[in-house]
């Protein structure tokens, strides 16, 4: 058998009915990560969160980063937290993407809700503030 784009969709659905009696049993999450294949052979790394609600792992993986941007100061504890943009607006960090070179930051305005990457230098000042609105940690992929 050759390792294909749709055989590989396939797998992903499959494991994940799979995994969903793990899923309840435990009440966790359990994702399969990113996928690396050759025609012979694919791997793939399996995360499980010992929580199923999103805003809770959200707050996790971006404590879990955090230490990765502190040339810009954000620390553990600062997901939601406000601050003041390049362009004058108020936003919220929500999530980290250490591995994005260009735009690592993800975050949301704070007047109309819209999510935006963004670049390191794009951060001037925090504010003492956090956001409130619960979002969907998917919705910036």
């Amino acid at each position: 058998m050759i390792v294909t784009p749709e055989f590989l969709d396939d797998f992903r659905k499959e494991f994940n009915d799979a995994v969903e009696t793990l899923r309840e049993k435990y009440d966790i999450s359990i994702l399969l990560g990113p996928i690396t294949y050759t025609n012979e052979r694919f791997s793939a790394t399996v995360n499980v969160n010992m929580t199923r609600d999103p805003e809770d792992i959200a707050r996790a993986n971006f404590d879990a980063d955090a230490w990765k941007f502190e040339d810009i100061g954000i620390t553990e504890g600062m997901y939601k937290k406000i601050f003041i943009g390049k362009d004058g607006k108020r936003y919220a960090i929500v999530g980290l993407k250490p591995r994005s070179y260009k735009t690592p930051l993800l975050i949301v305005d704070v007047d109309d809700g819209r999510r935006y990457k963004a670049g390191r230098m794009f951060v001037q000042n925090w504010t003492d503030s956090f956001y409130a609105e619960v979002l969907d940690p998917e919705s910036f992929d």
